[in-house]
């Protein structure tokens, strides 16, 4: 009996010995933290994502309407950009199990300066916790983000992991603004799986929006603000009914405001082309793919502004062209790098002035900023010529200094009657400050060139002598639009520029 008592006792020793032991964390254990597939949809939150301010006071954070993160150094209560640096920073993610991986998200980008370099995408292997500067961080290579012309999730495309198979790493996502330029950066449906990225071939972006070194489409998709040179090839057009559908031909084109241009002269994938408006008058008559068809394939260099199209990224309000052959059309813009004062209207009417001496019956305005980019004055209303008489008058330009300098601006317009040089007129001024016209000395400037009246292309007036001028500081020039009963003209002025 006592033998037996004995057994019982080892072997409940040994039993609780064993059971000890299986309770001590064993390093080779599997740790299942975080393994592949991880996800984050950001629906609810910031999940276990954590956020990093290295500067600025905005911050990623969760937008409860869109259910996604969010940053954007725009404050629009003030309408002012704040200089930011952001860090979205992902849990760590167990990769030990995989030989390949993958990473994609949606996202939105808008109104960024640099999309190469004020969003971007970053991998760690020993970041722990507290600002990314305590750790090694690498940047990843990604699709070519897009400065979209809408709100619209985009896919991110598949970013290769894979370097980082059999590790364990965490994800960033960098903003960064500046007092200058402030984008919005918005993310969501976050995935990290198995597998081995499908890396779609894409064309780097590259140019400076200069007529020496242009954007390439993929540079003017990223880059949509101001009025910058383009090149690429017409692959078609775009056409917009019920849904907007794109055409990578010419052969059933009808379609004559708009074309399509890429980097590729085969590319089909509308994600990489952007279009092209096509006013009305030279740019459209040399360009639009319904007259034109042979056009279709050939590389074209554009000046015009960039900015949403169709809800997409695109260039608008096109004024010059070059063809792949040597055809020009439309009117080139003047080199403003060595300008003392330039004024394009393409954003408002600027620092000018309008002085309304006669406002036309039935009307509010002679001069007024137009939505094509450019100041209109018209007199022409309910079907009749009415009395009017407006100014459009620059602010104080010093020529201080200067032993010569010329005027110069495009214009258009139509319905000039025999009295133009009377009826529009450019007057320049030392002693006018503000009010009426009539309280300072004026003396009329000489147009050379005038627009031909029968269509709305704008030509350069040529330059004007400012030499009774030079060496003043308050030197003003007026725009003076009158009209009678018998005419009322349209006339438009954009690209001002003294040099």
């Amino acid at each position: 009996m006592k033998t037996t008592k004995l057994f019982a006792s080892m072997f409940l020793a040994m039993a609780l010995m064993f059971s000890a032991c299986t309770n001590v964390n064993d390093p080779n254990d599997e740790d299942i933290t975080n393994k592949l597939p991880f996800s984050e949809t950001f629906e609810t939150g910031i999940g276990t994502f954590t956020a990093q301010s290295v500067s600025g006071d905005q911050v990623w954070a969760f937008d409860a309407v869109g259910k996604y993160m969010k940053v954007s150094g725009y404050i629009s209560a003030t309408k002012t950009n704040v200089a930011n640096e952001d860090w979205l920073i992902s849990p760590e993610i167990n990769m030990k199990d995989v030989s390949a991986a993958k990473l994609t998200f949606d996202y939105v980008t808008r109104y960024f300066a640099n999309l190469s370099t004020d969003a971007t995408v970053w991998v760690s292997e020993n970041y722990v916790e507290g600002l990314p500067a305590t750790a090694t961080w690498t940047q990843l290579t990604t699709p070519v983000f897009k400065n979209a012309g809408s709100w619209d999730l985009i896919p991110s495309g598949e970013i290769s992991l894979t370097a980082y198979a059999g590790k364990k790493i965490k994800i960033a996502f960098k903003y960064v603004s500046t007092d200058a330029k402030a984008g919005t950066w918005e993310v969501k449906n976050f995935n990290v799986e198995e597998g081995e990225a499908e890396v779609i071939e894409t064309i780097d972006p590259v140019g400076e929006g200069t007529e020496a070194s242009p954007y390439n489409v993929a540079a003017a998709i990223q880059n949509q603000s101001g009025s910058k040179w383009v090149s690429g090839y017409i692959v078609g057009y775009v056409w917009s009914g019920n849904q907007t559908s794109y055409t990578f031909s010419a052969d059933t084109c009808t379609q004559a405001t708009n074309m399509l241009i890429a980097d590729s002269k085969t590319e089909t994938n509308p994600d990489n082309c952007m279009a092209v408006q096509l006013p009305s008058g030279a740019i459209r008559t040399g360009l639009n793919l319904v007259d034109t068809k042979a056009n279709l394939g050939k590389s074209v260099k554009l000046y015009g502004a960039l900015e949403a199209y169709f809800a997409k990224p695109g260039l608008k309000s096109v004024s010059y062209y070059e063809l792949e052959g040597g055809t020009t059309g439309g009117t080139k813009p003047v080199d403003t790098s060595n300008a003392i004062f330039t004024e394009s209207f393409l954003a408002n009417q600027g620092a000018f002035t309008i002085v309304d001496v006669t406002i036309p019956e039935g009307g509010t305005y002679t001069w007024k900023w137009d939505t094509y980019k450019f100041m209109k004055a018209s007199a022409y209303i309910g079907g009749a010529n009415k009395v009017s008489e407006g100014w459009l008058i620059s602010p104080a330009i010093n020529l201080t200094g200067k032993s010569a300098a010329t005027l110069s601006f495009e214009h258009t317009g139509k319905y000039f009657t025999v009295n133009k040089l009377t009826e529009q007129v450019v007057l320049v001024s030392t002693n006018y400050t503000s009010g009426a016209p009539s309280t300072a000395t004026w003396t009329t400037l000489t147009i050379p060139t005038w627009p031909t009246g029968n269509d709305w292309t704008f030509v350069n007036s040529g330059d004007i002598s400012l030499s009774g001028v030079v060496g003043q500081a308050n030197v003003r020039i007026a725009y003076k639009y009158s009209s009678t009963t018998a005419g009322a003209a349209t006339w438009e002025i954009k690209n001002v520029l003294v040099k």
